[in-house]
């Protein structure tokens, strides 16, 4: 019996995903592609196909079909027309803002200009940019701290550049740069649905969203590796280290998760886990397996092949694994709550 209900509760979230990625596919079609489809007729290449497919595929199809329709299961409220619409801008729109600092290498101040409408747009880029941020912010500016998430989010940007630029950091500096790069960002997006934050959510939230971070960095590694980007994994000589850390922050974000009022945070929590951290661990699982056939015993990521470190996720055996695990069993974690 217990089988059975542990299947039944897997179908379910296999069902509620799928439905809420079909009706943003169906969004995405019928009324976004239609009003971005301009910006990319553009003679000076500065959009171009794989920016398309990111906007469309995965800024504007991911993250609110995932992340917003479970913050909406969170609050207990399905999520409005208007609330897609602008939770897709806002998603597509920070694709854009990053390849400011990372492509275009645009200063700080330039991507400040941009988003506060001081800049007129030339580019094609920025006039998309400033098209999205203009349709929504109207919608947003009410928002309890929403212009000073933007702000820390655009510093935080500026900060990884710099990291960048700069070399290795110690692992304590990139602990600090992952957590808020995610954060911050996790922070700016959630205040589409939720209008008031307690102090004990925005802790939550807060968290999440770098241990998230943290999360695309060990399943982005090898795309990390060949942009030479500095992450606690592209650093390290031991899965089982970074493990270990990535155990005792997701630990942290149960912990947290606790002292919020959500009545639905257990659900919000099976379902993210499914979505971010069952996977993570799957790829760890991997990377690990890489080391122990090191003679040394040691993790070389630059020595190993795209084939090595991808991580394929629509392989049976690692989709299952994803779906049945129990994160709470996993880091030795009791029950969150008892509501």
């Amino acid at each position: 019996m217990n089988l059975l209900i542990k299947n039944i509760k897997i179908l379910w979230k296999i069902v509620f995903v799928g439905k809420a990625v079909l009706h943003q596919k169906l969004f995405i079609k019928k009324h976004f592609i239609p009003q971005i489809r301009p910006f990319f007729k553009n003679a000076d290449q500065t959009l171009t196909e794989t920016d398309y497919n990111k906007i469309t595929k995965y800024y504007g199809l991911i993250v609110p079909s995932i992340l917003g329709e479970l913050l909406c299961l969170l609050r207990g409220k399905k999520m409005s027309f208007v609330e897609r619409k602008y939770g897709t801008y806002q998603s597509s729109l920070t694709g854009l803002v990053d390849d400011f600092f990372d492509v275009h290498d645009f200063t700080l101040e330039e991507v400040k200009k941009i988003v506060s409408f001081q800049k007129r747009p030339i580019t094609s880029t920025e006039q998309l940019s400033t098209f999205l941020h203009r349709e929504s912010i109207d919608f947003y500016k009410n928002r309890k701290g929403y212009i000073e998430s933007l702000d820390r989010v655009l510093q935080v940007q500026e900060d990884s550049r710099q990291q960048l630029i700069q070399g290795v950091l110690d692992k304590d500096d990139l602990i600090d740069l992952t957590i808020r790069k995610g954060g911050e960002s996790f922070l700016y997006f959630i205040r589409l649905y939720l209008s008031e934050i307690t102090p004990e959510e925005d802790d939550f939230f807060y968290l999440l969203g770098g241990v998230t971070q943290f999360s695309n960095d060990i399943f982005d590694l090898y795309e990390d590796l060949e942009e030479n980007v500095d992450t606690l994994l592209t650093t390290s000589s031991s899965v089982e280290e970074v493990r270990t850390l990535y155990y005792e922050l997701i630990i942290k974000v149960f912990q947290k998760a606790s002292k919020t009022n959500f009545s639905s945070i257990e659900t919000f929590l099976e379902f993210y886990s499914i979505g971010v951290f069952n996977r993570c661990v799957v790829c760890l699982d991997q990377y690990e397996q890489l080391q122990q056939q090191s003679s040394l015993n040691t993790f070389q990521p630059k020595s190993y092949t795209r084939e090595q470190l991808i991580c394929d996720m629509e392989k049976p055996a690692n989709l299952m694994k994803s779906l049945t695990m129990d994160i709470k069993k996993e880091i030795n974690f009791s029950s969150i709550s008892s509501k």
